[in-house]
């Protein structure tokens, strides 16, 4: 049975009103389509069913003609954001194993473009975009700039949306936002695809209060699925920027027996670090690395010191490794409020952070030349 989710109507420049957008959710149909050819951006496991997915900020792009088009899902975890012709966004919250319809669209051609929400717990599948027979257009074409970013929940958006800090897990699915933080915005400022290789709580080395010890970064980094044991591989994913934030390794931090005091857990962070980067140059070779940093301005003599080592120790190991651009990022945290679930940043501060980072990538135009 149909089920309406959205009526909306989209306005374009002053004199051109578009036809209402109808948008309905129904079980997969039988009906003869014809599957889009897609531009997919993100780590997904292509299957003769669709793109298997996990990680989160993924996005598919593609091109039709006529008044219609169908989005197949089979995910019942995560929320989606799809928007045709720059148009307004229809949300599209755990649809389970269903068909999508946008149609009431415009004659003539256009693109739509599908953005994953929220982070996902577990992985799931977008089946693609079907339209009718003779309608579909070839996939939009890959960015020339790529830019991957790695790292944890500041990335995904946690809980972005919310007004509150207090927020239950369900609460942070509901108002967690990938493509409203500061990495997305960031990006596309740039007019560049990208990659979201991060999940919430995870550090390099180490998890947010020593939770999941054998899941940090530098374990699920290598993987096409953070669940799955089998490694991503695209030849043509070369970005020449990497972003890392990685320091969940500190929250939460208290002794344990394999980093009895915080002079231990920072030497192990340095050095694991600094390996990380020689892996990643590894893959990467043409890659600029700038790193999310610790502001030691107001910190103890002592921490400030240790942090000094640590960055020298880190830069040591890349150079000798033969990456040759590395930039560390103070971030300046003051600068920003964190009111959103947890203390996560809400979608204001998201954005004031994507300026600051569009500040730093833009004072080096070389680094899209990849020196």
């Amino acid at each position: 049975m149909l089920r309406l989710l959205i009526l909306s109507a989209a306005f374009a420049m002053a004199g051109d009103v578009r036809p209402p957008q109808r948008v309905t959710v129904a079980p997969a149909a039988s009906e003869s389509l014809e599957r889009l050819p897609v531009h997919v951006a993100g780590r997904v496991e292509a299957t003769p069913t669709g793109y298997r997915h996990q990680w989160p900020g993924i996005y598919f792009e593609a091109g039709f003609r006529g008044p219609r088009i169908v989005l197949r899902f089979d995910d019942a975890i995560n929320e989606w954001r799809a928007s045709i012709d720059g148009g307004s966004p229809v949300t599209i919250d755990r649809p389970g194993k269903a068909d999508v319809t946008i149609d009431g669209l415009a004659p003539g051609t256009h693109r739509i473009r599908l953005d994953k929400v929220t982070e996902s717990a577990a992985p799931a599948t977008f089946r693609g975009f079907f339209v009718g027979r003779g309608d579909a257009l070839p996939a939009p074409p890959a960015r020339r700039r790529q830019i991957e970013f790695i790292g944890d929940s500041s990335m995904t958006g946690y809980g972005a949306r919310a007004d509150r800090r207090d927020c239950t897990p369900e609460q942070v699915r509901a108002t967690t936002d990938t493509p409203g933080a500061f990495a997305a915005l960031a990006a596309q400022h740039e007019g560049a695809d990208y990659q979201i290789n991060a999940m919430s709580g995870r550090g390099l080395i180490r998890n947010a209060g020593g939770s999941v010890p054998d899941g940090a970064m530098t374990q699920l980094w290598p993987r096409r699925i953070p669940v799955g044991p089998a490694p991503f591989a695209d030849p043509a994913w070369q970005p020449q920027i990497v972003m890392l934030k990685l320091q969940a390794d500190f929250v939460g931090a208290h002794p344990d027996p394999r980093w009895p005091t915080l002079d231990a857990l920072v030497a192990d962070y340095a050095a694991s670090y600094g390996r990380f980067l020689a892996q990643l140059h590894g893959r990467y070779p043409r890659t600029v690395f700038l790193l999310w940093w610790f502001d030691t301005s107001n910190a103890p003599p002592d921490q400030a010191q240790m942090l000094r080592k640590a960055e020298a120790q880190i830069s040591a190991a890349a150079r000798s490794a033969g990456a040759r651009d590395l930039l560390f990022l103070p971030f300046p945290a003051a600068q920003f409020r964190a009111t959103a679930c947890h203390g996560h940043y809400g979608l204001e501060a998201q954005r004031q952070i994507a300026d600051w980072l569009v500040r730093a990538i833009d004072a080096h135009p070389a680094f899209w030349d990849g020196r």
